[in-house]
């Protein structure tokens, strides 16, 4: 298996992203170009930064799709800090479904960015469900069928 050209940065509060991670692997198998920061809180912000930027500096900001938990938290304010130099891909909000899609869509031949933070966004598309909703809209509909 060819190594993906485009390199996933899976960034959250605490452990969630290195969750998310060993989940994906769970799941898919091993993976590489993968990699998950977490904000601890004795870390500043700044410090967090300046470990992200160093992921851009290494792999370049147009070979890195960043992926981060919460709109409007520690570390999706790191990442949008760096927009400022550099012009990045970043989805927020991430879940299970979204990191999935991307995963399994990074490898074909020719993917870019943009097509990957679709891919995402698309995946997410109604991963979030009200299962117990779900579950008697099934019901009324078989007993309709009766």
């Amino acid at each position: 298996m060819a190594i993906p050209k485009i390199r996933v940065v899976l960034v959250s509060h605490g452990e969630q992203s290195k969750g998310m991670l060993n989940t994906v692997q769970m799941l898919l198998g091993p993976q590489e170009n993968i990699i998950a920061y977490s904000l601890y809180p004795e870390q500043t912000v700044d410090s967090f930064t300046e470990q992200l930027r160093a992921e851009v500096e290494q792999y370049g900001a147009e070979n890195i799709i960043f992926m981060s938990e919460l709109k409007q938290g520690s570390p999706f304010n790191a990442i949008v800090a760096l927009t400022r130099d550099y012009d990045l891909y970043h989805i927020t909000g991430t879940n299970m479904a979204a990191l999935m899609g991307v995963i399994m869509d990074r490898g074909d031949e020719g993917v870019t960015p943009e097509q990957l933070c679709a891919a995402a966004m698309e995946s997410a598309e109604g991963s979030i469900v009200d299962v117990r909703k779900l579950l008697t809209e099934q019901s009324d509909e078989e007993e309709d069928d009766l």
